[in-house]
């Protein structure tokens, strides 16, 4: 049996917006989250916007503290074991920032510096990625120089650096061309295979598909399907695929026909010309249903046609079940702040008063 690298259990976050020091509403970003990631897994986290991704990664990540449950890495608490663990991964976010002022080579010494590392180490170790990246070619470059792509894989490399057990990515192929893309999958099938094990959070489903041996689908800060893409599509496939037809008419008897059944959904009725392509959405066990039923009213049939199901497909099924919140992450009102706002407002009464004064005044006259 392959042991978790990491385990969520029942994680529990709230978010609560302050005004003037005191707590007018509480959002709720993860309602008891449970997952796991093994060893050796490229981990696809995909979720609606608002899910609770990002508080998710940052709740793993250290940058923030989750009110409830426990978050294991190899076997052991974050909580107990901070720096251990957060030397154990390595996190590329979406939004890269590094000083642009330094060239790669001051980059990887200045983060190397968190994790204590040598400079002989540092300077070996980051050897290798820059060559890895397409990056020594342009050590004499300031980070300002770089484009996005060059940015992102300089980024990759100071995650890299520390030679983690874990590797979190929030949206890499952001901003990224085609043939950046490419590379940075390339890359990380490489990483994979040298034992590396990978949490892939991206939008962009087919990349996930492409990639990610197992999926973990959030939505209101839930996990509500978790589990090998291949099992899941097969478990989906079972709900509803979709299914394309060519006919020769599709008229409003055949939509009330098929309207009646609530496990099928008209997705597209389109005429092609000389005959209509119609996709519906349906059990897949319904397709001998669906087909007796329109030639019982007098349709002919040219074509039908299976669609592929796909991770798209799966996304969509699960997280239509429900409604997504925002996901919201407000700041407190600091002190500094309070007495700015008091003075605004201050000055606002002030000049309402000077107002409604100099208004009386005129009625006086």
């Amino acid at each position: 049996m392959t042991a978790n690298l990491l385990e969520l259990n029942k994680v529990h976050k709230d978010y609560r917006i302050r005004r003037f020091g005191r707590v007018i509403r509480t959002s709720n970003a993860l309602n008891k989250l449970s997952f796991n990631v093994e060893k050796g897994q490229i981990f696809g986290f995909l979720g609606p916007n608002g899910a609770g991704k990002t508080t998710t990664i940052k709740c793993i990540t250290g940058i923030l503290n989750c009110d409830n449950g426990t978050i294991y890495i190899d076997g052991k608490n974050i909580e107990n074991n901070g720096f251990e663990n957060k030397n154990k991964i390595g996190f590329l976010p979406e939004k890269v920032g590094l000083y642009g002022s330094l060239t790669a080579q001051q980059t990887l010494e200045f983060y190397g510096g968190f994790y204590s590392l040598s400079d002989s180490i540092i300077e070996e170790r980051g050897g290798e990625l820059l060559d890895l990246l397409g990056l020594s070619n342009s050590l004499v470059k300031t980070v300002s120089e770089y484009s996005l792509g060059m940015r992102k894989r300089l980024a990759l490399a100071t995650a890299l650096l520390h030679e983690p057990e874990i590797l979190i990515l929030d949206e890499p192929t952001s901003g990224l061309d085609p043939r950046g893309v490419k590379a940075l999958r390339t890359l990380l099938l490489d990483l994979n295979e040298k034992g590396l094990t990978i949490i892939f959070s991206s939008h962009i489903l087919s990349e996930v598909q492409e990639l990610c041996t197992d999926v973990g689908i959030i939505n209101n800060g839930k996990m509500i399907r978790q589990g090998s893409i291949s099992k899941i599509m097969e478990t989906v496939k079972k709900t509803a695929i979709k299914l394309s037809l060519r006919v020769n008419n599709f008229d409003e008897k055949d939509k009330k026909i098929l309207n009646k059944n609530k496990d099928i959904s008209i997705l597209e009725n389109k005429n092609l010309g000389k005959h209509r392509k119609i996709i519906l959405k349906l059990k897949e066990d319904l397709i001998p249903w669906v087909t007796e039923k329109l030639v019982a009213n007098g349709k002919k049939i040219f074509s039908i046609e299976p669609h592929n199901t796909t991770l798209e497909d799966v996304f969509l099924t699960e997280t239509e079940k429900k409604d997504t919140k925002d996901e919201e992450e407000p700041k407190d009102i600091d002190e500094k702040n309070m007495t700015n706002i008091t003075n605004i407002y201050n000055i606002s009464d002030s000049v309402i008063n000077r107002s409604n004064l100099g208004k009386e005044n005129k009625r006086k006259k």
